[in-house]
């Protein structure tokens, strides 16, 4: 494997000094100050102005009209998630909706529409996604997070709707109302059949609807009792991705390491494929942290490749790049596709996230957390966000740096990524803000809510654009 970075020096330093000293095998964050940076990716920041928005997913997609569509949600659970429209010829941004309105549930009164955690999808001129809950509380018996219920007298939440948005006309449709106290956590499209996928939280509900007859269906759970079961052992974290072959077979992953296989045509549509396990992928193991019950086993992220014909995706717990060849039920570990600081870690301590897509050159790019930027007089934060990249074709692992805008804002996190057709990278990230008075001004305003990973450094949701993938790549 070839490995390029402009920092790479410094961090085989760190990783000869860790291993000599057994700290390869400790899970901690690192951190490395702006003055020994070589250089950063700069980006520009667009601002949505939804400051009751605190977080963001995979809901951002470049769409054949030119301009770029995103939502930003809030776990405050009197605001529904937003949905907005970015115009790069005018550089501006523009409220579409507010999902309350969009399905024709009162935030006021009723659990709200917090989150649009699932892909878009462009089909026939219109653009496929669906909502999620962003209300929840933690149970102290289970000890787990789990729907909220009792809220200023609200009605409970109704569930998930599977929806669309007319490019043309400018409307939202709810297709159907899925099932009450559940929201869609991750959702795919089978353009060619015209059917939807969808995963519930907390569940892990397989749901499909059909669109040309209208039809819904429910086909149970497919991880135990997932986020309703109680910690450490018998709670489940629901796959954040589903992955869907170009012949109609659908697939998902189980904490506990499984693969599931959904058949359309099949008599017994779901089973679990017997053999696999992605409890193997990981280069490294670890018994003390295996054994604390909550290491993740799904992958995060996965995505088709149609030039190898298989499917390339992430580990969830320790950003370990896999190859998943269905035809063949074989699966081969690849490479860290984490920072390298994180390298010989038996859990990445920043996890694996969504912002991963197979771009131009059949290149893997991914948006990593990775070790915080101090910058001296700002508040310390707990991540920055990196663009790494990974050419397939010559096994060629590529750190480009973190991530900051021109007025050395630094970026955080996220868990979108999209290139539109100009070559541009979009993400919707939590933003740091640097200026104490707006600051302020934010944390007045939002009140409630927020994930718990930003809790500490006062951050905004904005649409970043970084350079075109063309100044990036040799």
């Amino acid at each position: 494997m070839k490995v390029r970075h402009k920092f790479m020096a410094v961090w085989m330093w760190l990783a000869v000094v860790s291993v000599a000293t057994g700290g390869a095998y400790k899970v901690e964050k690192k951190t490395v100050a702006f003055e020994s940076l070589d250089g950063y990716i700069t980006c520009e920041l667009f601002d949505p102005a939804f400051l009751h928005g605190d977080c963001a997913y995979t809901a951002l997609t470049s769409a054949s009209d030119g301009k770029i569509y995103f939502s930003i949600g809030s776990h405050n659970n009197d605001y529904a998630s937003r949905f907005f429209c970015f115009d790069p010829a005018k550089k501006k941004v523009t409220e579409l909706a507010k999902m309350d309105v969009a399905t024709g549930e009162d935030a006021k009164k009723a659990h709200s529409q917090g989150k649009i955690h699932t892909r878009i999808f462009e089909h026939k001129q219109k653009l496929w996604f669906a909502t999620h809950t962003g209300f929840y509380k933690l149970d102290p018996v289970g000890n787990n997070w789990v729907p909220g219920t009792e809220y200023k007298g609200k009605t409970p939440y109704r569930g998930a709707h599977f929806m669309n948005y007319d490019l043309a006309s400018g409307k939202f449709t709810s297709l159907v109302c899925t099932v009450p106290n559940e929201g869609i956590i991750s959702m795919t499209m089978d353009k060619g059949a015209e059917v939807l996928y969808g995963l519930t939280w907390p569940t892990g509900l397989l749901l499909s609807y059909d669109i040309k007859n209208k039809d819904f269906r429910c086909w149970g759970a497919v991880q135990g009792r997932g986020g309703w079961g109680a910690k450490p052992f018998e709670w489940q974290m629901i796959c954040r991705t589903l992955a869907l072959e170009p012949n109609g077979f659908l697939y998902g992953s189980t904490m506990h390491g499984k693969i599931w296989k959904y058949d359309p045509a099949g008599y017994s549509r779901l089973n679990f494929i017997e053999g696999l396990d992605l409890k193997r992928v990981p280069f490294a193991q670890s018994a003390e942290e295996t054994l604390k019950g909550e290491f993740r086993n799904n992958w995060r992220t996965i995505e088709w490749n149609p030039k190898t014909e298989s499917f390339w995706g992430l580990h969830f717990e320790t950003s370990t790049l896999f190859e998943f060849v269905p035809s063949q039920n074989y699966i081969r570990a690849i490479a860290n596709l984490g920072h390298e600081a994180y390298w010989g870690m038996p859990r990445n301590p920043e996890i694996s996230q969504l912002g991963f897509t197979l771009g131009p050159k059949n290149t893997l790019f991914y948006l990593a957390h990775g070790p915080a930027v101090k910058i001296k007089d700002r508040t310390d934060i707990q991540s920055n966000l990196y663009l790494i990249t990974y050419d397939i074709d010559r096994a060629k692992y590529t750190n480009h740096g973190p991530i900051l805008s021109a007025g050395k804002r630094r970026v955080m996190f996220a868990e979108s990524i999209a290139i539109d057709p100009d070559g541009y990278i979009y993400c919707v990230a939590w933003v740091e803000v640097a200026d104490p008075k707006r600051a302020e001004h934010i944390l007045a305003v939002r009140l409630e809510g927020a994930p718990e990973e930003t809790q500490l450094t006062p951050y905004e949701m904005l649409l970043v654009r970084l350079p075109q993938w063309q100044t990036l790549l040799n």
